[in-house]
């Protein structure tokens, strides 16, 4: 609860300043590679370390605060960046990928409550919006996600981030030579 309230009132925050992401997608590639960066750099730092079972009220402050940075940051994963703090704060890589996922659940939740909020508050917001292929592709998303969840969680349990890592920095160099 604590994670998903440092998300909530800190998301609430940029709400009400009128946050806009940039529209350009050179923050997104740079997010990507420098993400795919500290992945590797903290694997790296994490080989041969003992890491723990427990979620202590540091991790889930520190979580929450990725997890809106994630927010404010494009091309900054918001599962990647609340696993990887977790992990380098010494959470071991299943509870980490277990806490970022359960995390997500209230958090997208909510975001798209709000979201849905303030689309039927505009006078022609609910004629103009597509009911049957918004409950589809909500309906595709869970079934996806959580099939891709529970690969992911199976996946972790005997495989480090670090191909994720250099996945990253792949696609970051790419769109940025794209982008020139």
């Amino acid at each position: 609860m604590l994670a998903f309230a440092v998300t909530g009132v800190g998301g609430l925050a940029l709400k009400k300043l009128h946050f806009q992401l940039p529209k350009e997608a050179a923050p997104v590639a740079w997010a990507t590679l420098v993400g795919g960066v500290l992945i590797i750099g903290v694997e790296r730092w994490l080989r041969g370390k003992s890491l723990g079972s427990e979620v202590t009220w540091k991790i889930a402050l520190v979580v929450g605060l990725a997890q809106l940075a994630a927010g404010i940051f494009p091309g900054l994963s918001r599962s990647g960046s609340t696993i990887l703090i977790a992990l380098a704060l010494g959470l071991g890589r299943s509870e980490a990928t277990e806490f970022s996922f359960l995390l997500g659940i209230p958090t997208i939740l909510s975001a798209s409550a709000l979201e849905l909020y303030s689309v039927l508050k505009k006078p022609d917001g609910l004629e103009q919006t597509d009911w049957p292929l918004l409950a589809l592709g909500t309906i595709v998303a869970a079934v996806s996600a959580f099939a891709v969840v529970k690969w992911l969680l199976h996946f972790v349990r005997s495989h480090t981030f670090t191909g994720f890592g250099w996945y990253r920095i792949g696609l970051g160099i790419l769109l940025l030579l794209l982008l020139r």
